[in-house]
């Protein structure tokens, strides 16, 4: 029985041991567990009851024009809240002074307002994005300062106690002052407040900076312990860019854009770029029909407006919320540099240059259209309906656009060279602008080109590639050779003003020769001047160009939609400004590049030149021909006052029998042709006569004067080509459909409506 109980005992402890050892090892491991494994997760959970952490935001960096004008930059806002459960236990007595303050300030219903205050939470919005100043008012509205409170007791006054259930806290909002210029190029912020778009996402890791954090130990009530244990880590902001883009360029761009996109009724938008010739700086990059940066979800093209309400209406939210995405697609997109097509005429400046600098042609060569040309199976017809353009020189071939010609130059190049060259211009590869979602160009490789991928692709219609591709192609053909890579932003700048990142301009290879090159200057200015003048022309100014106009085969084979272009380039002999503008299916009639696309480009120089430093030089003819900018003769007797604007090859018509003149149409310091007619009214109170602007779209230059001075008005003709014989007027560009006082000077394009030029 004795050996029984000691086995039994020494049974008893083993087991007893085992347990202890098992529950030993199992506290070992949670200690191990909570100590070592899993102690982040714990010094986290300690830190959330023992700490409270407040976050600073860092400010966003400013984006800026080349003269420092601001594109984008952050500027504080608030959000003006409310806090039920506060409000309940301590401001009920004070709802009617909180809601009058809210409403009266922020515009919001009362009792939007009253229902907040009474939720079951502590957190109520009231409105976003509250400037500094309002939120100041509510808070002076509601909560007196110590001074108005010392002064109120002297005087006796009641002293409500300050209202701690509303307030506001800063966000940071990205503000475009100039909302939509340069919209595609600048870009927007998602809603979180990271860059998606154009300069905004390139540069995100810039722009973006590093929230600061203010540490503060709290309580077990979470009340704030002393001083001592907080700890503050400063915001870093973000680091601002300083751009190429002129912002008066990019309005001047923008401006003829519109107009041609409009005049010619597009229906997939257009685009322009103005880049330096030599250095490859983007000056002005725009996509019409844009959008507001400030309000980047609206629908800004009301004909994308009208049909997604039919759309919401016949086919409902979902058809609707689909269509939306794909029109802000579209309108987000850069279409200079995301969008491709057949550039057509244009690229005859690559193919010429190429044949030029491989010495496969010469300027004495001679090629003869009838008005098509079989290559192979294909009957592949020039732009002409008039039977072709017969013989002509290399010159003559550029001017007149000829494609029989360009596809003799391209198959006297060789498939293998113009290959080649179609790769050394930077046509197989994207740019490498600093931009996002620049998209590759769809080319024919020399592997399976064809002779008549070779004849086509020489005049511009096999290969798509992008605007940008094209005028950086174009500025190496001219600008004595280089191909130079385009860029948007000089330069990276931090918080306190130092220079993080400096841009400078990046040579890429040599395509062509000084020689070759300086040979298409003077080919591309005689393209301009040939005959009086083509639709570019810009009196006193030396440009040189192209058109160019291309079918959309791959999307219609009818080949009844088309891309109009024309590139330009200033100084003529000397480039250093180049300017594309690409208008995408024109549908008004126009479809010509030198008709639709020409007259853009046009405008916009003509403001942009004389910006820019570089003035008109007239000939002696020239002069004569300018325009007379009428001086005022209001105060002066009838017989000087005529005496002085016929001096000046102006003629009168006297309104009136008074022997001073108290009024003048036009106004002086406008200009007009010489032989037009200045009404002078001689007495005050005299009813001006009024007249309808006759319509005189179509009517050569002759017959525009004739119905414009049979209605009492003037005619100003606009456009590079008003004097040659066939230009005929696109329409009044000012007044139209208007009643205008009799001597209102009107103005009014003039365009030959064909490719050449």
């Amino acid at each position: 029985m004795e050996k029984s109980t000691q086995s039994m005992r020494f049974r008893l402890l083993c087991m007893v041991f085992i347990v202890m050892l098992l529950v030993a090892g199992y506290v070992s491991y949670q200690m191990y567990r909570v100590a070592v494994k899993e102690s982040g997760m714990y010094q986290e959970m300690a830190n959330s009851q023992q700490f409270k952490t407040m976050t600073i935001a860092a400010n966003r960096g400013s984006i800026y024009d080349s003269n420092g004008q601001v594109l984008a930059q952050s500027v504080t806002v608030y959000t003006v809240f409310v806090d039920p459960k506060t409000f309940m236990e301590r401001d009920l007595d004070r709802e009617n002074d909180i809601v009058a303050a809210l409403s009266d300030n922020l515009g919001v219903k009362s009792e939007e307002i009253r229902e907040k205050l009474h939720k079951d939470n502590q957190y109520q919005i009231i409105a976003k994005d509250v400037s500094k100043t309002t939120v100041q008012a509510i808070m002076d509205t509601l909560n007196k300062s110590s001074e108005e409170k010392s002064e109120m007791k002297k005087q006796g006054l009641e002293i409500k106690k300050d209202v701690t259930s509303v307030g506001a806290t800063p966000t940071a909002k990205r503000y475009y002052p100039h909302n939509d210029l340069a919209a595609s190029v600048i870009g927007h912020l998602h809603y979180d407040g990271y860059g998606i778009y154009g300069l905004e996402s390139y540069y995100d890791d810039y722009l973006t900076g590093v929230d600061g954090k203010i540490i503060t130990a709290v309580d077990a009530h979470q009340q704030e312990v002393p001083y001592k244990y907080k700890q503050s880590y400063d915001a870093q902001d973000g680091d601002s860019i300083y751009t190429n883009l002129d912002t008066t360029i990019q309005y001047y761009t923008e401006k003829a854009l519109k107009q041609a996109v409009e005049d010619n009724n597009a229906k997939n938008r257009g685009c322009a770029i103005v880049m330096e010739c030599k250095t490859g700086k983007i000056l002005a990059m725009a996509t019409e029909n844009g959008y507001d940066l400030n309000a980047p979800a609206e629908i800004y093209d009301e004909k994308d407006k009208n049909n997604l309400m039919n759309i919401l209406a016949e086919q409902g939210e979902e058809a609707y919320e689909k269509e939306r995405a794909t029109v802000w697609n579209k309108q987000w997109r850069n279409k200079a540099i995301s969008e491709l097509y057949f550039p057509g005429s244009v690229f005859k400046v690559v193919t010429g240059s190429a044949a030029l600098e491989e010495h496969a042609i010469s300027l004495e060569d001679t090629y003869y259209c009838k008005g098509y040309m079989q290559v192979g199976p294909e009957t592949i017809h020039c732009w002409t309906t008039h039977g072709g353009h017969g013989t002509q020189n290399f010159v003559q071939a550029m001017t007149n656009s000829c494609n029989p010609a360009f596809m003799t130059i391209g198959q006297t190049l060789g498939a293998k060279a113009f290959s080649d060259y179609f790769k050394a211009f930077g046509l197989t590869e994207k740019t490498g602008i600093d931009l996002p979602a620049e998209t590759d160009s769809i080319y024919v490789p020399y592997s399976r080109m064809s002779v008549v991928d070779l004849s086509v692709s020489a005049f511009g219609q096999a290969n798509k590639i992008t605007p940008l591709q094209m005028i950086t192609a174009y500025a190496a053909v001219v600008n004595g050779g280089y191909l130079v890579t385009p860029y948007i932003v000089n330069k990276i700048v931090d918080a306190d003003g130092n220079i993080v990142k400096e841009f400078e301009p990046t040579i890429k290879r040599q395509v062509i020769s000084e020689e070759t090159s300086a040979i298409m200057r003077d080919v591309l200015h005689q393209v301009v001047t040939v005959n009086s003048g083509s639709n570019v022309c810009i009196e006193g100014y030396s440009l040189g160009g192209k058109s160019g106009t291309s079918q959309k085969l791959d999307e219609n084979p009818a080949g009844d939609t088309y891309v109009s272009s024309y590139c330009a380039f200033y100084p003529y002999d000397d480039p250093e400004i180049i300017m594309l503008v690409m208008v995408d299916e024109p549908r008004n009639g126009k479809y010509y590049g030198s008709a639709v696309a020409a007259p853009a480009v046009s405008q916009a120089l003509t403001e942009i030149l004389p910006y820019m430093g570089y003035y008109a030089e007239y000939s002696e003819e020239d002069i004569s021909n300018l325009d007379v900018t009428i001086p005022s003769v209001v105060g002066s007797d009838v017989s000087s006052a005529q005496a002085t604007l016929e001096a000046l090859e102006l003629k009168t018509k006297t309104v009136g029998n008074g022997d001073t003149v108290v009024r003048q149409v036009p106004s002086a310091g406008d200009a007009m042709p010489k032989g037009c007619t200045a009404v002078l009214y001689t007495e005050d109170g005299i009813e001006p006569e009024y007249v309808y602007v006759p319509d005189i779209t179509g009517k050569t230059l002759d017959g525009a004067n004739k119905a414009i001075a049979n209605a009492g008005l003037n005619l100003k003709p606009l456009g590079g080509a008003a004097k040659k014989a066939d230009a005929r007027c696109s329409g009044v560009s000012n007044y139209k459909d208007q009643y205008v006082e009799v001597g209102t000077i009107i103005e009014a394009y003039f365009i030959v409506d064909d490719e050449t030029g």
